[in-house]
């Protein structure tokens, strides 16, 4: 009994989206799919870009001639944020910035892309273990990031698309 009251509510509380145009970006002809096989990337060659590349390959697929090229700049950086009493630096945030700008393929020279813009975002790590433990840590803090970034990049893009050639 209790299921079917969830369901009805789960289905009243979806009306409004239908009836606004609600339409699901990862559908059939939604703004995400029309995106994918279609963006050549352009990353810095550094660990977090090679990664930020790859989650944007995951997302929106491999393509090395495509419609479009996004080109991406990434800042990051490292801030101490837990310092014991003996000042040993115990934990460490890393803020992040990736500026992105998306042009057409066949106007690569254009001075104004056809959409653009920057996304922040910051993860953190544990700096007790070992060197190496802290190391790992790093790194894997460091990946964390460039995924987070490419995932707010893919966000953005998809709002951007239905307004693309």
């Amino acid at each position: 009994m209790w299921l079917s009251k969830r369901r009805f509510l789960t289905l009243l509380a979806g009306l409004p989206l239908a009836a606004c145009g609600f339409e699901p970006v990862y559908g059939p002809e939604g703004a995400a799919t029309a995106l994918r096989g279609r963006i050549a990337y352009r990353a810095p060659e550094t660990p977090e870009g090679f990664r930020l590349r790859a989650r944007l390959e995951d997302r929106l697929g491999r393509v090395e001639r495509g419609d479009y090229l996004l080109q991406i700049g990434i800042e990051t950086r490292e801030e101490a944020v837990v310092i014991s009493s003996d000042q040993d630096i115990n934990r460490y945030n890393l803020p992040g910035r990736a500026t992105w700008a998306l042009f057409a393929a066949e106007d690569l020279d254009a001075d104004t892309p056809l959409a653009s813009g920057e996304v922040r975002t910051f993860t953190a790590y544990s700096a007790f273990g070992s060197t190496v433990a802290t190391q790992e840590a790093q790194d894997d803090a460091r990946d964390r990031l460039a995924v987070a970034l490419a995932d707010l990049i893919v966000t953005d893009l998809v709002f951007a698309a239905q307004d693309l050639p």
